[in-house]
């Protein structure tokens, strides 16, 4: 949801931004010894509710970041989502990196 996909269906953003902090917060729960999980964890979880409180206050997510060459409109829940996602990417990476290593 994150860069104005999906715009206007409200519902849909609403169940699909609940879904997917379920299945987070499951994952994070179950992998609490994975060393920096609470990092994007807390990244995701921040930008989702920083754009539901949004959606709530303005009725849609106010987008001010603009940057050049047709780059979407963002903001900064937007930024922490996916710097979020690529950080929890490279954690989960590292974990199984290591797990193979060991011997």
């Amino acid at each position: 949801m994150a860069f104005g996909f999906l715009p206007g269906s409200h519902a849909g953003v609403t169940i699909l931004i609940g879904a997917a902090l379920l299945v987070l917060l499951i994952y994070f729960a179950r992998h609490l010894d994975l060393p920096l999980i609470w990092l994007p964890t807390g990244m995701l979880i921040g930008g989702a509710f920083g754009n539901v409180i949004d959606r709530l206050r303005a009725g849609s997510v106010t987008d001010f970041i603009k940057l050049p060459l047709g780059w979407p409109p963002f903001n900064i829940a937007d930024a922490s989502i996916t710097l979020g996602i690529l950080a929890l990417v490279i954690v989960v990476d590292r974990a199984r990196t290591q797990e193979r290593a060991e011997p």
